[in-house]
């Protein structure tokens, strides 16, 4: 593995792994409404992810790929807590 893709991962783990503990704390917090999250800015976000990630995937990047992915579904799962509970 090339030296620029350890750092892809690394940097990408750092910003996947920030979203965990909002991710942790507001599921935690069930069915508490969720009233502080932006709707839109998480769409626009996950919306965001998803062409960082396409994009990694048509330029060979895999950490761009594996790391996108992950925050995607940490994003999504924030954006599925606010649809739920407002």
């Amino acid at each position: 593995m090339k030296r620029i893709e350890i750092l892809g991962l690394f940097s990408g783990m750092c910003t996947s792994l920030a979203f965990v503990p909002q991710v942790y704390t507001l599921w935690s917090m069930r069915p508490t409404p969720a009233v502080s999250i932006s709707l839109p800015m998480y769409i626009v976000f996950f919306v965001g992810v998803i062409g960082w990630a396409m994009y990694g995937y048509k330029i060979h990047a895999q950490s761009m790929v594996i790391m996108n992915s992950i925050t995607s579904i940490l994003a999504l799962s924030i954006l599925i807590y606010k649809c739920m509970y407002g």
